[in-house]
């Protein structure tokens, strides 16, 4: 309650946008689905508060967010301290970002604390990048996870590095299964099965990475390796005798998180127009059920005026032992992602095609936003998963969405 209530009077209090090191905003977001699913609603809402504080302390910066949110579907925890977002579901308050960053030399930075981690040179789907924790509550809005983690990165010439530690797992956090929102299906479970998903606690240590980069006229070399634990879990299903009470099963959940170690190489180069982009990877674990991967991914960028249309394709060269949907950052491959953003005079606009080659499942995503004023912004689209159910995007049809979000930003 006390988090609506703010949030309204955010967005009513008559404020211009405020000066620099100090930024944010208020958004109410709401969604009309298609259909009524296992008793969720036609409509849902969600409101979030966010600000962010940058300074610089002489030649070091220092930045920290804070988030506030508000959401109608049972998907958030009660108030909890979960700094690392190690928690099942959602926390109503999280520290998004709490990071120093110290100059060791120059050219050659140190940083500390909480911040999002990204290497993937194919935006679209990159196997440097897939492994890293996600927050998919909201199954469309491919939500990175930040992590507690040092960084030391630099350049010497042509040559850039960056080594990374992670002490602490952050691991995925899923939708309820049996909700609309999980992208897993049903499938041959008795109608009205429900679940119960154990808020266990994911293994302490995070993984290590380095990552070396050269540039040589208009191509950029880079080479990564990383061994850890994976963040992306495996769930183990069991059926409790002490659970079974009612006149539907339940079935228990848990998470398990084997280790993994990979390597990989990513090229690019600009052609003209266009950005080529390419990564192999190469995955490796002794966990029965993950098992080995070698993934790799193509892709092409060209600008039109403020705007970019980006086409990749991902694939594994090899099967899972499971269904690949259950490994999540797997569960699309082979894929086509076809993705549009423009910014106009008047707002910004994009339209997204995922695909999936072999169960033809996927998601058409159109979003339109438009600004009202310096602070204000309209938002409305929508997302039209398709396809068989049994793929991780078809398994969304009930998810099948418009939205509109009214944002105040300062």
């Amino acid at each position: 309650m006390i988090t609506r209530l703010l949030i309204l009077f955010l967005l009513l209090l008559p404020c211009s946008a405020l000066a620099e090191g100090f930024s944010g905003y208020a958004e109410l977001k709401g969604f009309a689905y298609g259909e009524r699913f296992s008793g969720e609603p036609y409509g849902a809402g969600w409101g979030t508060l966010y600000n962010k504080w940058e300074q610089r302390l002489a030649e070091s910066q220092f930045t920290a967010s804070l988030r506030a949110e508000w959401l109608t579907a049972p998907q958030t925890t009660p108030l909890v301290f979960d700094p690392a977002d190690r928690k099942l579901r959602r926390p109503p308050i999280s520290v998004p970002e709490l990071w120093l960053r110290v100059p060791l030399a120059p050219s050659h930075d140190l940083e500390l604390g909480r911040f999002q981690l990204g290497w993937g040179k194919t935006d679209g789907y990159s196997p440097a990048d897939a492994f890293l924790p996600r927050d998919v509550t909201d199954p469309f809005a491919d939500e990175k996870l930040p992590l507690w983690a040092i960084r030391l990165s630099g350049q010497e010439e042509n040559l850039r590095y960056q080594a990374v530690l992670v002490p602490v797992t952050t691991p995925w956090r899923l939708p309820p299964l049996g909700s609309r929102n999980a992208p897993i299906a049903s499938g041959a479970l008795p109608e009205g099965t429900r679940f119960y998903e154990k808020d266990d606690q994911p293994p302490l240590p995070g993984f290590a990475a380095l990552r070396l980069l050269a540039t040589h006229g208009d191509w950029d070399l880079g080479v990564w390796a990383r061994s850890g634990v994976r963040p992306a879990p495996i769930l183990e299903f069991s059926l409790d005798p002490a659970l079974q009470t009612g006149p539907v099963p339940v079935i228990s959940v848990g998470r398990r998180y084997p280790r993994e170690h990979g390597v990989g190489v990513e090229v690019s180069r600009v052609a003209g127009p266009y950005v080529l982009r390419g990564e192999v990877a190469a995955l490796f674990s002794a966990d029965r059920e993950l098992g080995d991967a070698l993934i790799g991914t193509l892709s092409v960028e060209r600008g039109f005026g403020d705007g970019t249309l980006l086409i990749t394709l991902a694939g594994n060269a090899i099967d899972p032992p499971v269904d690949p949907t259950l490994l999540f950052d797997r569960g699309l491959l082979p894929a086509l992602i076809v993705a549009w953003n423009q910014t106009e005079e008047w707002g910004v606009w994009k339209l997204v095609w995922d695909c999936g080659l072999t169960r033809g499942d996927g998601l058409l995503k159109g979003e339109v936003g438009y600004n009202v004023t310096d602070t204000w912004k309209v938002t409305v689209g929508g997302d039209l998963p398709y396809g068989s159910d049994k793929g991780p995007l078809g398994a969304l049809h009930g998810a099948r969405r418009l939205v509109a979000a009214l944002r105040r930003s300062w």
